[in-house]
């Protein structure tokens, strides 16, 4: 804890001191009209040629837009869940990541929203509840990985203090427990219908067997040593302990951001809006969770 101590006070005397960025700033989604986004973002991919960069500006201009857990879906037409496909309103934590890597990737807005967006949420870039990366562990990364638009880099940055954690995920389980609640776009149906998709919805689970999850993180212990070998647009996953009354391993998705020489947290804080919080200040709070953070899975976007 000395260690985190010192980096502590080391970290908030360089964000106080950071001077102003001589850039113009970032514009602000929330609030635009999709027109403004597309003429925002062609500006920003002309103005950053390097993909952090753009990871940086696009991230920057999702900042302020408020939280909502699962502010997505499959759209008007789907069977489930009938949030859209994109928003710039609302956002948690892994969908503003997602949004981030979709316009870092492609400076036209349709075809990064209908087109690379889809593939980095979908299974094959195929819309559905069934083929949706639900599961951080063995949907979202390992499919990410797969299609080359996420580079593990943990191990390159823990070095020999990399370690692994493990969890058996059930997502035969995660469909059983399904509730009308998780029915979304449905409020106005007679009941019998909402009854109907609740059992379509809980049987998608049925035949799935169980799946072994491995993830290699960065020791939360080791972080004030290694924060600053972390690339900035480094997307970070939180890697708890298993417990058994919890059905994943990864809780919650980040960005980290470099800014004045600090390092930061940029991410959906539940229950407020996108927001850059000091990394070390970030993660701190966690030492003494009932759910033990063990470290960071990290990855690159490509």
């Amino acid at each position: 804890m000395t260690a985190w101590a010192a980096a502590l006070l080391l970290a908030a005397g360089a964000s106080a001191g950071a001077p102003p960025s001589s850039r113009e700033p970032p514009p602000r989604f929330y609030g635009m009209t999709e027109g403004q986004i597309a003429s925002a973002l062609r500006k920003i991919h002309r103005d950053h040629t390097g993909l952090a960069s753009r990871v940086e500006a696009v991230s920057a201009s999702f900042l302020g837009t408020p939280y909502k857990l699962g502010p997505l879906g499959e759209g008007e037409d789907g069977e489930f869940d009938r949030d859209p496909l994109y928003s710039f309103a609302q956002a948690d934590c892994v969908t503003f990541v997602e949004q981030v890597m979709a316009l870092s990737l492609e400076p036209e807005l349709a075809e990064a929203l209908s087109g690379v967006l889809q593939k980095i949420r979908y299974r094959d870039g195929k819309v559905g509840y069934a083929t949706r990366n639900h599961f951080t562990e063995v949907d979202w990364l390992p499919a990410n990985a797969a299609a080359g638009f996420v580079a593990d880099i943990t191990a390159g940055v823990a070095g020999d203090k990399v370690k692994r954690a493990a969890k058996t995920i059930s997502k035969r389980e995660w469909y059983a427990r399904k509730t009308l609640d998780d029915l979304q776009g449905f409020d106005g149906a007679p009941q019998a219908e909402r009854e109907r998709r609740l059992k379509a919805l809980q049987s998608l689970g049925s035949g799935l067997a169980d799946e072994d999850a491995s993830v290699p993180y960065v020791p939360i212990e080791s972080l004030p040593e290694l924060l600053p070998k972390i690339p900035s647009g480094a997307i970070a996953s939180l890697v708890r302990e298993d417990k058994p009354d919890k059905p994943v391993l990864i809780s919650h998705q980040a960005l980290l951001i470099d800014k004045g020489g600090v390092k930061f947290v940029r991410h959906a804080a539940a229950g407020r809006q996108v927001e850059d919080v000091p990394a070390l200040e970030y993660f701190y709070k966690y030492f003494n969770a009932s759910w033990r953070l063990l470290g960071l899975n990290l990855g690159r976007i490509r």
